[in-house]
């Protein structure tokens, strides 16, 4: 679905442009504030507490407990066989189910201190964790390097939720990879035209219903290109399918899936709710 132009714009999609020289005091105010600030209370991480020895948000002791995914996966959505032995091969599911993206992959589990950081970045306003985070995905999937993209695409929120959070956490973790691989970010080139219900407390079923038709891009621009659609978390995967497709009516030739991290329906610290 494109969202087509009309005689009015809608004011969710208005941005906000200043003169240059506000925006160079306000970037130097900005720095000289953290200046103070590191001086005043030093930096401390923000899962332990511990202090930090320079910038950064985590320390290593916590930075080094996020659990990786382990293998072999399946090669479309990336889920987890229970066998240790063999090599990567296509699920059940997307054999019956093929899905509108081409690749999906996590860096880590979803559980403990991944877990704990992933959920004060998007619910306790710990933004400044966008940064190790986006560097934890980039360095267990490599699936960024070599040019491989022509521009990440976030996940986005719609307007009622992203005023209520104050920051769309996906576009953050996209920064964040975009410039660690120098590929440029689309930060409002797909839009959510609907929103519901949360969907922690859905089923898969449920899940896919209550995203069909939610995701809309503004033009066409990326027709052809190959683009890497950014999330936080994979759960059910209902949410980054529907995006892919939308992506792939708009034009997209491939569209693939980067989450920072994924639950696992055996392991004991997830909650994948499934019909």
């Amino acid at each position: 679905m494109i969202l087509k132009r009309s005689g009015l714009t809608a004011p969710a999609f208005r941005s906000l442009t200043l003169p240059d020289s506000i925006g160079r005091l306000l970037r130097s105010a900005t720095y000289l504030f953290a200046q103070v600030f590191d001086v005043m209370l030093p930096r401390v991480c923000m899962l332990c507490g511990d202090p930090l020895p320079g910038p950064g948000a985590l320390c290593r002791d916590c930075y080094g407990r996020f659990e990786t995914i382990p293998g072999p996966v399946c090669t479309c959505c990336g889920a987890v066989f229970p066998s240790p032995q063999g090599s990567d091969h296509l699920c059940g599911e997307c054999i019956a189910r093929p899905a509108h993206y081409d690749c999906a992959r996590s860096a880590g589990v979803y559980a403990g201190e991944l877990r704990r950081a992933i959920q004060q970045f998007k619910f306790r306003r710990g933004s400044m964790l966008a940064g190790p985070l986006a560097e934890f995905a980039a360095n267990l999937t490599g699936l960024g390097r070599n040019g491989r993209y022509d521009a990440l695409v976030p996940v986005p929120l719609h307007t009622q939720r992203l005023r209520s959070r104050g920051y769309n956490q996906s576009l953050l973790l996209a920064q964040g990879l975009g410039r660690l691989w120098s590929v440029p970010v689309e930060r409002d080139f797909l839009l959510r035209i609907s929103w519901r219900v949360p969907q922690a407390s859905l089923s898969r079923q449920q899940r896919r219903r209550a995203v069909a038709g939610a995701f809309a891009c503004r033009d066409r621009r990326h027709a052809g290109a190959r683009l890497l659609l950014v999330d936080d978390v994979f759960t059910s995967g209902a949410t980054v399918n529907e995006c892919a497709r939308t992506l792939k009516r708009c034009g997209a030739a491939a569209v693939d899936v980067l989450t920072v991290a994924r639950t696992l329906k055996d392991h004991p610290e997830c909650q994948l709710l499934s019909a």
